[in-house]
């Protein structure tokens, strides 16, 4: 969506390291911290609202997205601006929150296309509101009002180029009336791929475990207990609106991506919901504050305080492994490994072809401009490969749906493959190039220090067995293990005897 690229195109006029380009995204993340306090000051009170800002400050998920160069973070701070727009101009009717409602939707909207499902919750929660005949006037009304916030963000994504999104939406919106297109064989879907598996293990590891940044299926309990806890809290506090609101929030958005993606036939990924984050907090605050307040009415007083103390020990300790693991463990893809082998190694007129990657290789070599998912099929790859004296193809999980046929055409074409990340494959090729007079060029690359990549060339080099030994040394020496080593050095020996 375009509101983010706009963004990133003018903030990087002034810098491109990664500290400043980085740096929009802390901004807009801290931006979210007072309004999400100021929603649940409105529907906790205080002190729940300072331990709402603290669990958000803190959570894994917000922090992770809120340091990256993507559009997740102003996702964020749209949706809680609207929602705290939309609850105050629900209870008070008064047109400066319809205008804070419509900066919220604006900036979600243009931000990323999953985010408009929060609509959903928003307009089933006030057609709920029509029931009560003393509510129904103003429902009407805030419906009116919530459909016209949409008309803005259409006529801008209109006029940007970006209208093909709505025929997507009509696909969509066709298939649901079809139930048997989203059982179709992954050929016959849009994206040509399988799209999220529906079952227990799907929702526990890819949603559950990642929105509370948990890494214990018993973290992943405590949580979602007390998760649960809030909600009982809630209806014992009679406060069955904001209970049910909640509810439609931290489903309804997820329901609808996920039966999208499984429609188009493409992977899920957290931070598509990360929207959803505040309310699965919310829920989670009054969880942490209900065992407390219950005890309060207990002898001795101070059980109340002890209680909550540990609650808070407990979540806010696994925040903190969740953050260990962020800054310490490899979990994402390393694009900037990517872009630099490339950039030191690619001549002036060959082609970099990053296919449904375009916009990360455009980041990191300018020169290789590409126009998003213009490398969609094979017939693109092909009539770029053939038209230039030598060609560099990325596939990675973007590409995943279509990775088998294009690896069979690269294989075909004796490409030499480079694994430069679990996720990410270069490939080096040329027409009329021989695999030996490519791997003999690629002796001339400047390597990163990988043992995966030097035993990958040692295995493509078996039939230049003199430089195969050097790459399978080269694998032993770096190999982080005592069995790496030793299944290195089994492969060095079976070329020996070979």
């Amino acid at each position: 969506m375009p509101l983010d690229y706009l963004l990133s195109h003018f903030w990087i006029l002034l810098g491109r390291d990664e500290g400043w380009t980085r740096l929009p995204a802390v901004m807009v993340g801290v931006l979210a911290l007072p309004v999400v306090y100021q929603l649940g000051r409105r529907w906790l009170g205080q002190p729940a609202a300072l331990l709402l800002l603290a669990l958000l400050a803190l959570s894994p998920l917000h922090v992770r997205y809120s340091q990256e160069v993507r559009p997740y973070a102003l996702v964020l701070l749209g949706v809680t601006l609207a929602v705290y727009g939309y609850w105050r101009l629900r209870e008070t009717g008064r047109l400066r929150y319809f205008i804070l409602l419509q900066v919220g939707v604006l900036i979600f909207s243009l931000a990323h296309f999953f985010s408009w499902t929060l609509f959903a919750p928003l307009l089933l929660f006030t057609v709920l509101d029509l029931w009560p005949k003393t509510r129904r006037k103003q429902a009407i009304k805030l419906i009116g009002l919530l459909l016209a916030t949409l008309v803005l963000p259409i006529i801008l994504l209109l006029l940007s180029g970006w209208g093909g999104l709505f025929y997507t939406v009509k696909g969509f919106g066709e298939a649901l009336v079809e139930p048997d297109k989203f059982s179709a064989a992954p050929e016959q879907k849009l994206d040509r791929g399988q799209g999220p598996l529906l079952n227990a293990d799907f929702v526990k590891v890819e949603i559950l475990t990642p929105l509370v940044g948990s890494s214990t299926g018993t973290s992943l309990w405590v949580f979602n207990i007390l998760a649960g806890l809030g909600l009982v809290y809630l209806a014992a506090q009679k406060q069955y609106r904001l209970a049910l609101f909640l509810l439609l929030w931290l489903i309804l958005p997820i329901a609808i991506i996920v039966a999208f993606l499984v429609y188009r036939g493409a992977f899920f990924a957290i931070r598509y919901i990360i929207f959803v984050l505040p309310a699965y907090l919310t829920l989670l605050t009054l969880g942490m504050l209900a065992l407390p307040r219950w005890l309060k009415c207990a002898q001795p007083r101070w059980l109340s305080l002890a209680a909550l103390l540990l609650l808070s020990s407990l979540v806010f300790n696994d925040f903190r492994g969740g953050l260990e693991r962020l800054y310490l463990d490899k979990n994402k893809e390393d694009w900037r490994r990517v872009g630099n082998f490339i950039n030191q190694n690619a001549g002036p007129n060959d082609k970099v072809i990053a296919m449904r990657a375009e916009p990360v290789i455009n980041w990191y070599r300018s020169s290789a401009w590409a126009a998003p998912n213009y490398f969609w099929t094979l017939d693109e790859i092909k009539e770029t490969a053939a038209a230039a004296p030598r060609s560099w193809v990325v596939l990675s999980l973007f590409s995943a749906p279509v990775d088998s046929q294009v690896k069979a055409w690269l294989t075909e074409q004796g490409a030499v493959h480079f694994p430069l990340d679990p996720l990410i494959t270069v490939y080096y090729l040329g027409p009329a190039a021989t695999p030996d007079q490519l791997l003999a060029e690629v002796q001339r690359f400047a390597l990163p220090v990988d043992h995966a990549l030097y035993l990958s060339l040692g295995q493509q080099n078996r039939s230049r067995p003199e430089v195969a030994r050097q790459y399978y040394r080269l694998a032993i020496e770096h190999a982080p293990t005592d069995d790496l080593r030793a299944e290195y050095q089994a492969a060095l020996n079976a070329l020996a005897g070979k």
